[in-house]
């Protein structure tokens, strides 16, 4: 009886076991033929663009995706629809970083797409024209939108792939070009970035000299030596003084005056920060981290002017110690002065309003613009 107890019971449980998996399978059959004749009953397209700026319209993204009749999509059985395959092929959009297409519980198409961000526009001499996307990838210009970045004139070449010189030039202007993007003071001020045998020069909005920046490397820093001269020279010599700013050494900047030759002057950092006049000559250098202290100490600058110079002589800025300040000799005063601690000024950090201010004095004045051409580049 045991035994005829437990055969039944195997049975039993087979069997059930045997009805759930079948009724499993019917209920997936009868899903998937439910799905399979589903109609597509509306279709949404979503591009999600970093700047608020689409460059690829919604009608170009559903006639690529359709074959050019948008308006059959839907009542569209679902089946029909390969998302795969109609990824792939909107990707093939060289503005369109990332596709992705699903269906929801409605039985709604939805097209999600990330665009690529443009940072710098490109002209080559040969008159072609490309943006370049913040990965240094070449973008074709589009008619739906024209893009707001930086522009770059004189371009060695425009063939695919780039090579050498011409590979590590697109790069520069991508630094460069999302470098200017991020600062409005500097979009506001560069009018546009002309190269010339693989070296860049700037040419200013307000202003009439032009910026020799040299190869697209240590961007920052450049621009760094820029504010600071704009701030402490420029705002007070006025903006049509000097006639060429040469910022392509490391931690240096030399300042050509318009009418003779190059006068400008040096100035020591000692460690207080204090500002110094030694001489009358052609170039400023400062050192990065003594650079920056100096934009932000309010300390006052003195210019003097001399006609006696011959030959200018490039001077290295070196930390010092401050020389001792000469004092009117006090009975009641002399001891407590002596005593005295010096009080360490809290610096100033360096706001965008300050940066604006420096426009605004520019706009004051009358300042003249350089003429910006398209450079014919010999050196092909």
């Amino acid at each position: 009886m045991a035994i005829n107890k437990k055969i039944v019971k195997r049975i039993v449980v087979t069997t059930v076991w045997s009805l759930v998996v079948t009724a499993a399978v019917v209920l997936l059959i009868a899903a998937t033929r439910e799905q399979q004749d589903k109609l597509c009953t509306d279709v949404v397209v979503n591009v999600k663009s970093v700047d608020g700026v689409r460059y690829i319209s919604e009608k170009n993204i559903l006639n690529t995706i359709s074959g050019g009749a948008p308006e059959k999509m839907k009542g569209q059985l679902v089946k029909t629809f390969d998302l795969q395959q109609l990824e792939e092929l909107l990707e093939k959009n060289l503005w369109i970083r990332n596709a992705e297409l699903f269906f929801d519980n409605k039985d709604v198409l939805h097209i999600d797409i990330s665009e690529r961000q443009p940072v710098a526009r490109v002209f080559a001499v040969s008159g072609e024209t490309f943006y370049v996307d913040d990965l240094g990838e070449q973008l074709p210009t589009t008619n739906d939108q024209v893009a707001r970045v930086p522009v770059f004139t004189s371009f060695p070449t425009i063939t695919k792939p780039l090579a050498g010189k011409d590979s590590v030039l697109l790069q520069q202007v991508k630094e460069v070009g999302a470098y200017l993007l991020k600062h409005d003071f500097w979009m506001a001020q560069v009018d546009q970035v002309n190269i010339s045998d693989y070296q860049m020069e700037l040419i200013p909005k307000l202003g009439n000299h032009v910026i020799q920046f040299g190869e697209g490397t240590q961007v920052e820093a450049k621009f760094n030596r820029l504010m600071l001269f704009y701030k402490r020279i420029m705002s007070k010599t006025g903006w049509n003084y000097y006639s060429s700013l040469d910022v392509r050494f490391d931690k240096e900047l030399v300042a050509v005056r318009r009418d003779s030759a190059s006068l400008f002057k040096s100035f020591t950092l000692s460690t207080k920060d204090s500002i110094r006049i030694n001489s009358v000559i052609d170039s400023l250098q400062l050192a990065r981290d003594t650079s920056m202290a100096f934009i932000k100490k309010d300390s006052s600058v003195v210019l003097t002017s001399k006609t006696n110079i011959q030959k200018p002589q490039p001077v290295s800025v070196k930390l010092q110690n401050p020389l001792p300040e000469k004092t009117e000799s006090n009975p009641s005063t002399s001891n407590s002065v002596k005593n005295q601690q010096p009080v360490k000024q809290p610096t100033k950090p360096v706001t965008k309003s300050e940066e604006e201010n420096v426009l605004n004095e520019a706009k004051k004045q009358n300042v003249k613009q350089p003429k910006a051409v398209m450079k014919k580049n010999n050196n092909r």
